[in-house]
């Protein structure tokens, strides 16, 4: 039998084979770096400056749990107030922190664009991944806290975090597109603040569809934060009361914004001028 003879493969295969490798791997060296500087300019040095990043969330959410429970009215299912107000506002506090600082977030890190190995993505990713990360803490502290406290059970924990999953994603395709838009007309950051506000009464979060007509429900499920919020109140409540949410309409809004913010940042580079 002959011995086989070793051919090497063609340098563009080679090349193509190390960038597969080698791309991720830089890529998450770079949001590894971006998330560190990010942390340190928001929370400082010393004094564990980044635990306000969970303390913020937190005391916002406890303060609105708060405010709804001294009304005193039971609620369906036997569910506590504080309970249902504090789940329902934290993960609204991720939308409305990643929409909110997506303005500022290119223009911020604008010296850093220079860096070949830096995209406005990778700046993008860095910023809503650290918004995430605390929100996903507080759930967490406040499921653990339920248990041990109050004894109330997560019914899915599963469920609850494949949501929180889903409001990140959401959430940083339309950060991507704000950025984008705020790179050519300045004056969109304005309107951010107030819009974040105004969609606060229809995002589902301090109230379920069940409570509502027919008719309203179905016009509410068009937007994705409903069924992002009814999910996790399923997941944290089961079947205290119905909920209604579509996750595969979810999974559609969050291809479609995420193209089109990768589309928007790709375009707003020569405005920008950093390539």
């Amino acid at each position: 039998m002959s011995a086989g003879v070793f051919v090497p493969a063609p340098p563009e295969r080679r090349a193509r084979r190390h960038w597969l490798i080698e791309g991720p791997a830089t890529q998450g060296r770079v949001i590894g770096a971006l998330l560190m500087r990010e942390m340190q300019t928001r929370f400082g040095r010393h004094n564990l400056g980044f635990l306000w990043l969970f303390f913020e969330p937190l005391l916002l959410g406890t303060m609105v749990g708060l405010m709804h429970s001294a009304h005193g009215k039971s609620m369906p299912g036997g569910v506590n107030p504080f309970l249902f107000s504090i789940v329902g506002y934290v993960p609204f506090f991720m939308f409305r922190s990643v929409v909110n600082r997506a303005g500022s977030a290119l223009h911020s890190n604008l010296t850093l664009l220079f860096h070949r190995q830096v995209t406005p993505v990778d700046v993008m990713i860095a910023r809503n991944l650290l918004e995430a990360a605390s929100v996903i803490g507080v759930i967490a502290l406040i499921m653990a806290m339920s248990a041990w406290w109050a004894e109330v059970w997560p019914a899915d924990v599963g469920i609850i975090f494949l949501a929180l999953l889903l409001m990140f994603l959401l959430c940083h395709g339309l950060s991507m597109m704000l950025a984008a838009g705020v790179s050519r007309w300045e004056g969109l950051d304005r309107v951010i603040h107030p819009i974040t506000y105004l969609t606060m009464p229809l995002s589902g979060a301090f109230y379920a569809l069940a409570w509502l007509p027919p008719s309203l429900q179905e016009l509410l499920l068009w937007n994705p934060l409903v069924s992002i919020h009814e999910a996790i109140r399923h997941g944290m409540f089961g079947n205290a009361f119905p909920s209604y949410f579509d996750l595969e309409y979810v999974v559609r809004w969050i291809l479609v914004v995420n193209l089109l913010g990768l589309a928007a940042l790709r375009s707003a580079r020569r405005k920008l001028e950093i390539f």
